[in-house]
């Protein structure tokens, strides 16, 4: 019998109806996976409402496809994934697929993988774009989306990542790789690299930079998009509700990132694949391009900060490629 393939679900609920019609959703689309192989891991952030988990606690019961993990308190999605990715490892799970609990996978996500990844043994990464949906699930149009999305969005479609070292340009390029709906990776990977659990926002992009430097070869799946749900009130995900709007979102972004990038370059210059000067180079360029992106948000407070912070860090650097960004307000 295969290995089966675990879908790694955290779940917070405050008891409002909508946080089990959504998980209920996201474990369909798990149950239609064309591969059937697949095992849905939800792991429960210390939620709220008694009610729901005792409603989940009873899926379980009757699922064997489908486990509950309880963590002790609340302490947002990377611990959860942690817990979800162990738990998947003492099922025997060789690839993860992770899935946030309003986000639907596609059916052909773990099948894709799969074979993708048995194609490629030295691959340990496979990802996908992502079409963006709202509260009913009917397709959001592009024009609504704040442009941090958009820019994931569009990036992907006109040339997406793949090989060793992506670390690098999404760094200095992108905005991000993908969303963790959209990527599943080898066990052994997300087992050696967790995601950081001090923090509740980016830890996505976080991990996947750490993913790359740490010797990850990156694959892209065509045509088998996720869908990501952003609240039919906002223009962006519920993080940014979270987070307390776009600005506080904005501010995270470097707080949780850039951590993540300095651990990036220290793996790859370990590997020898870059020189500590290089490694200058990159952070220096990262705050220029998060700047740049930031401009376009009207995050204009932020976007000078992070200019000012580039600029500190390697003044040669930052004169050397602040031209390549459009950091001016």
């Amino acid at each position: 019998m295969p290995s089966p393939a675990a879908f790694v679900i955290p779940f917070w609920s405050d008891g409002r109806p909508h946080r089990l019609r959504y998980l209920r959703e996201a474990l369909d689309s798990v149950a239609a996976q064309t591969d059937p192989d697949v095992l849905a891991i939800v792991v429960d952030d210390g939620s709220d409402s008694e009610r729901d988990l005792a409603e989940l606690t009873g899926w379980a019961e009757r699922d064997d496809r489908l486990l509950l993990v309880r963590a002790a308190d609340n302490r947002g999605p990377g611990r959860c994934r942690n817990l979800g990715v162990a738990a998947a490892r003492r099922a025997g799970a060789e690839l993860i697929c992770f899935l946030d609990s309003d986000d639907l996978a596609h059916p052909a996500r773990v099948a894709t993988a799969r074979a993708m990844l048995a194609a490629d043994p030295e691959a340990d990464v496979v990802y996908s774009g992502f079409t963006v949906i709202g509260d009913d699930g009917a397709p959001v149009p592009k024009e609504r989306l704040i442009s941090g999305i958009r820019i994931i969005m569009d990036d992907i479609d006109r040339r997406p990542l793949e090989g060793h070292d992506c670390w690098i340009p999404i760094a200095v390029e992108r905005d991000n790789l993908t969303i963790p709906s959209a990527l599943s990776a080898r066990t052994t990977l997300a087992a050696a690299v967790p995601f950081p659990e001090h923090c509740r926002f980016f830890e996505d992009t976080h991990t996947w930079l750490r993913y790359s430097a740490h010797g990850a070869k990156i694959l892209f799946a065509p045509g088998t998009p996720s869908r990501y749900r952003v609240p039919d009130d906002t223009k962006g995900s519920e993080s940014r509700l979270r987070a307390g709007g776009i600005e506080a979102f904005n501010r995270l972004r470097v707080e949780v990132t850039a951590p993540g990038l300095a651990e990036a370059v220290r793996l790859a210059v370990r590997r020898g694949v870059i020189d500590e000067a290089r490694g200058l180079a990159v952070r220096t360029r990262y705050l220029l391009n998060v700047a740049a992106m930031l401009r376009l948000e009207g995050s204009h407070e932020t976007a000078d900060d992070l200019v000012r912070q580039a600029r500190e860090l390697s003044p040669a650097d930052y004169a050397a490629y602040r031209g390549r960004y459009e950091v001016d307000a």
